[in-house]
């Protein structure tokens, strides 16, 4: 029964993974786990410099997100990490569990962001 338990979990988190909006409210401890995860798995030709895209939980300096409805597909988290050069890089995490990376940004545009 234990067995069929895990196979039954497991197969609605994979489920969650293709939903429209599988990543719309996430708390900040896992749109931060998300976005670290989902750079791990890019290719190396995909992950840009690596002195300006290094992520752990460690160099998060700030999460934001819009105000939208869930299923609008407009649900955004921005997950802010600073880098040793003192850049910040942003990472975009959509309701539906999209990407987009903007390294180099200057050290104050968390605030700017606010």
């Amino acid at each position: 029964m234990r067995n069929v338990l895990i196979l039954s979990t497991a197969a609605m988190a994979l489920a969650a993974c293709g939903s429209k909006t599988a990543c719309f409210a996430m708390s900040d401890e896992d749109a931060t786990a998300k976005v670290i995860a989902e750079y791990a798995k890019l290719p190396a030709t995909e992950k840009g410099d690596p002195a300006q895209m290094q992520f752990s939980p460690a160099r998060v300096v700030g999460v934001g997100r819009n105000a939208s409805t869930k299923g609008d597909g407009k649900g955004l988290t921005q997950v802010w990490f600073m880098q040793d050069d003192h850049t910040l890089t942003v990472a975009t995490l959509t309701e539906d569990c999209r990407l987009q990376f903007r390294p180099g940004l200057a050290a104050d545009a968390v605030k700017q962001a606010a």
